[in-house]
């Protein structure tokens, strides 16, 4: 067979009733697409992240915070009203009713105590030292961790109301990056997530 013969079977096709059929391109993946713009899975996905920043918050906002102390002052002259939850603080006094714990991550001990004559709990490295204590004041939520030193403080005789604090000796800002990193790549996925939102619900 000629040249010219195989080019015309190639346009026309082997029935020579018009030219070859080309391949049907591979079918779409409706599934996927139609995930990726489904109001509702976007609503999960932007609930998913707005309770994640809400928990991610406060390590973030220490993240960024002041790295100048606040001096909270020492024995016979405190300033606890200065004292601002998440920032960093600077108290001076002897700690009483020490209890040691072991930290639940690292297996670290401890040493949790109450500063004498406050409703000021502090948490710091089990390691002597002098009684300065600089370090993150810890948020109200987080008091729950501590209940348990607490109630064994309360019963070695430690004065505290339901108003105490809890000061983690050591903790300082720029130190702890990834809930930070964390907390902006979950604010992102959730701007993108609610612009899907906002998308499908205008079309």
């Amino acid at each position: 067979m000629s040249d010219d013969r195989r080019s015309e079977d190639a346009f026309y096709g082997a029935s020579g009733e018009g030219p070859a059929a080309e391949p049907a391109p591979p079918p779409r993946r409706r599934g996927s697409a139609l995930l990726a713009r489904s109001p509702v899975f976007a609503l999960v996905t932007l609930a998913f992240c707005a309770w994640l920043l809400w928990d991610l918050w406060p390590d973030a906002a220490f993240f960024v915070s002041p790295r100048d102390p606040i001096d909270l002052g020492g024995p016979g002259a405190y300033q606890l009203e200065r004292a601002r939850e998440n920032r960093l603080v600077q108290v001076r006094g002897e700690l009483q009713q020490a209890v040691p714990v072991t930290e639940a991550r690292s297996g670290s001990p401890r040493m949790v105590g109450r500063l004498a004559g406050t409703n000021l709990i502090v948490d710091r490295p089990g390691r002597g030292g002098p009684p300065v204590f600089e370090g993150r004041l810890l948020p109200a939520r987080a008091r729950g961790d501590y209940a348990e030193a607490v109630a064994a403080m309360r019963a070695r005789g430690a004065q505290l109301d339901e108003r105490w604090m809890v000061l983690r000796d050591g903790e300082r800002p720029r130190k702890k990056w990834l809930p930070a990193a964390g907390w902006v790549i979950l604010a992102l996925l959730a701007v993108v997530n609610l612009r899907a939102l906002v998308k499908s619900l205008t079309r």
